[in-house]
């Protein structure tokens, strides 16, 4: 009588989901839910622009919560990936159809970069330095704007500080939003580095 040898192979057990098809390690996971969920913010803050606030006028004015929001997470993540998310999302909020225009996409994401690379050579980590960035960053960009759409004729001079207005009202919704960002970019481990 003959016994046969177990096999000492086992072959991997087959899942049928579709995260089992998509060989990714946990920390690949993590890192695309941490961005889906800063794309989400994003989204999230276009709906609530779009929507709510466009409602609302605050010195013949409104926010302009998703450059906020584009911005901040630019700053916080660092210029190397922040830099490929503002791009990206500067173009979903143009294509969108609530953006000023098409010059929002190379400023928004020169801003980014600029602002990320700006705080990581020279500044700390933390809500006071992420506000005052935000604070300037949103000036230059309303003024940007503002100065593109003098030139082309689709604006008057005395908007000028509807446009300085906006920029400080859309400062207000920071402090709701840092917590939202830096507990998002803790999935999958910290990015900043000094």
């Amino acid at each position: 009588m003959k016994f046969r040898k177990k096999n000492e192979f086992r072959p991997d057990v087959h899942r049928e989901d579709i995260l089992g098809k998509i060989l990714l390690t946990r920390k690949q996971r993590q890192t695309l839910l941490r961005w889906f969920l800063f794309s989400a913010v994003c989204v999230a803050a276009l709906v609530i622009q779009d929507v709510v606030m466009s409602r609302v006028s605050i010195f013949d004015t409104t926010t302009d919560l998703v450059p906020c929001c584009i911005l901040a997470v630019c700053i916080l993540q660092g210029g190397e990936s922040g830099s490929i998310f503002a791009l990206v999302a500067s173009l979903v909020y143009y294509f969108s159809g609530s953006a000023p225009g098409v010059p929002c996409i190379p400023i928004l994401t020169f801003l980014a970069v600029f602002a990320a690379i700006f705080r990581q050579a020279y500044l700390r980590q933390g809500f006071i330095t992420l506000l005052l960035l935000l604070g300037v960053c949103l000036v230059v960009y309303e003024l940007a704007i503002f100065g593109i759409a003098l030139f082309m004729k689709l604006t008057i001079p005395q908007r000028l500080t509807a446009h300085c207005v906006s920029a400080g009202i859309t400062l207000v919704s920071v402090p709701l939003l840092y917590p939202i960002l830096m507990s998002i970019g803790k999935i999958g481990g910290e990015t900043w580095k000094e």
